[in-house]
């Protein structure tokens, strides 16, 4: 078990919520504007997790690649509009941030999703109340798998690292993690197979988030 934990943070898709097929619709509908051809739909999933532009980088052609900044922009206009009707949280999240919530443990996101579009979703899902900080790729000058996301929230939360622990269900994002020097858990339900996961050396895997609640044992200032 994890000891005197006062910090939990989350990656947000294949997390939290469930958001592939809006990430490959909204993926798609942007290349469709710019006349480009469609990606495939399990080369999008396969991307989840990385920076948006990295992913058009690879759908695109190096000759558009000066219209990316405009994927970007138009990218998230669409999955705004998309995002209410088809992104869902995953089984068992509501009563996981609950029950951290109630033991008084501070919880957070730290997204390759921008920090509004993070939070926008998070209030449609009506569990925003339950979160202390959203942070995403826009916060940092450098995202996944630099550790600076992580390293930002911990100065925000004011939580030593060895008091915190990231969920994730990417080797990009473990990779973070590890770099900032907290703990990880990774968790099954995003896109990653469970023996990618283990590639990355994190310190539990689960199944289902509420796992969570077997492996983190909470800070005595914190009960």
């Amino acid at each position: 078990m994890l000891r005197d934990i006062r910090l939990i943070i989350y990656d947000l898709d294949g997390v939290l919520i469930d958001s592939r097929e809006a990430i490959v619709e909204t993926f798609n509908r942007v290349l469709d504007e710019l006349g480009a051809d469609r990606y495939p739909a399990e080369a999008i999933k396969e991307m989840i997790g990385e920076p948006l532009i990295d992913m058009y980088m690879r759908a695109l052609p190096q000759s558009m690649h000066h219209l990316i900044p405009h994927c970007y922009e138009r990218y998230v206009a669409i999955y705004r509009e998309l995002a209410p009707g088809s992104v869902s949280l995953l089984p068992g999240v509501e009563e996981t941030l609950t029950h951290f919530r109630a033991l008084s443990l501070r919880q957070s996101i730290a997204t390759t999703k921008r920090s509004d579009v993070a939070a926008y979703i998070l209030r449609r899902l009506d569990v925003a109340h339950l979160l202390d900080l959203v942070l995403g790729v826009n916060d940092v000058e450098s995202p996944k798998p630099s550790p600076e996301i992580i390293e930002l929230t911990l100065q925000r939360l004011m939580v030593e690292r060895g008091a915190a622990v990231f969920i994730e269900d990417t080797t990009i994002g473990l990779e973070a993690g590890r770099g900032a020097g907290v703990h990880t858990v990774a968790v099954t339900t995003g896109t990653h197979s469970r023996e990618r996961l283990l590639s990355a050396s994190p310190d539990y895997v689960i199944d289902d988030i509420r796992g969570l609640k077997a492996i983190i044992g909470v800070a005595e200032e914190t009960q």
